[in-house]
């Protein structure tokens, strides 16, 4: 999001209990700029912390950590949304001006999954398979 400083803003919140935000140190340019946030995680593990950067164009603009992530599967989650906020709220720093829209014009969105290397994607489908095993035996 974009908050009323013209900062990029990015909010992660772990299933409710903790809130990890980073805030750029300086308004986005005006016009034409491309945002971006990356993550880039600790380990190829679920539940990792990691590093977030924001990018305007080609310079970072902000950072910051995030130091747990949700380390299982759920289905809790409402969809996305770009530019607003149409379910509950990301964040609850701006939870009465829900859905807090953004006036300005997303031209595009693009999602980057870098792959990671057959040994992580190994490990990750161990864990998944573990995981689900587990559910059936419990279910």
């Amino acid at each position: 999001m974009v908050n009323d400083k013209g900062r990029l803003c990015h909010t992660y919140s772990f299933l409710g209990v903790e809130t990890y935000r980073q805030v750029s140190d300086e308004p986005i340019p005006v016009g034409d700029v491309t945002l971006r946030m990356l993550f880039e995680a600790d380990e190829a593990k679920r539940g990792t912390p990691g590093t977030v950067t924001l990018w305007a164009d080609d310079r970072q603009i902000g950072e910051g950590r995030i130091d747990h992530t949700v380390p299982l599967a759920f289905s809790t989650y409402a969809g996305l949304d770009v530019g607003r906020d149409n379910g509950g709220v990301v964040d609850l720093h701006y939870e009465d001006r829900a859905p807090y829209a953004f006036t300005g014009t997303v031209k595009g969105v693009v999602f980057d999954l870098k792959p990671a290397s057959l040994e992580d994607e190994t490990v990750l489908h161990h864990h998944a398979a573990v995981q689900a095993v587990a559910a059936g035996a419990a279910g």
